[in-house]
């Protein structure tokens, strides 16, 4: 699985990238840090510089980069990010253009959810449109949401899902 790290802006920017390094290493057979070229990260991280933008223009470099293949996208504010819930996202994709896990029953977690390089005329169309939100994207496509039941599997999904600042 391919990965892309959001990291929005100066204020999303870990102190700590142990865990979420850790995270991505057992999950990941490849990854990227999706930044502004100003923004300082530790060296060794594979960077993808970007502009700082909206997430849905985010999704889409992510996207591209990931070369034709599905990106699990990560907010970098995720304080504990799970590779067993990634790789289980990863595994119930076929058939979906997303696969996005919920934090309850109404608060999906786009920032921490699988795209495939289906949604990229969605994200298109959007952008043309002037809507750059992801939540509102998930209304176009088809999205595998997995529950907080599901999620709960692998640690409280609150916990797992919930970004920091």
């Amino acid at each position: 699985m391919r990965a892309a790290v959001l990291v929005a802006d100066a204020d999303a920017v870990p102190e700590d990238w142990g865990l979420l390094t850790n995270m991505l290493e057992a999950a990941c057979e490849e990854y990227v840090v999706l930044c502004a070229v100003e923004m300082q990260i530790p060296a060794g991280q594979p960077r993808h510089n970007i502009e700082p933008s909206d997430q849905l223009t985010a999704l889409k470099e992510a996207l591209v980069w990931s070369r034709g293949q599905p990106v699990l996208l990560i907010s970098s504010q995720l304080v504990a990010p799970s590779a067993e819930l990634a790789r289980y996202l990863e595994y119930v994709k076929a058939g979906y253009d997303a696969v996005v896990p919920m934090i309850d029953q109404q608060t999906p977690q786009p920032l921490f959810a699988i795209y495939t390089p289906t949604c990229m005329s969605h994200i298109n169309s959007a952008l043309l449109s002037g809507k750059f939100s992801i939540n509102n994207l998930l209304d176009e496509l088809a999205v595998r949401y997995v529950d907080a039941s599901e999620v709960a599997k692998f640690g409280d999904a609150a916990t797992i899902l919930s970004c920091s600042g």
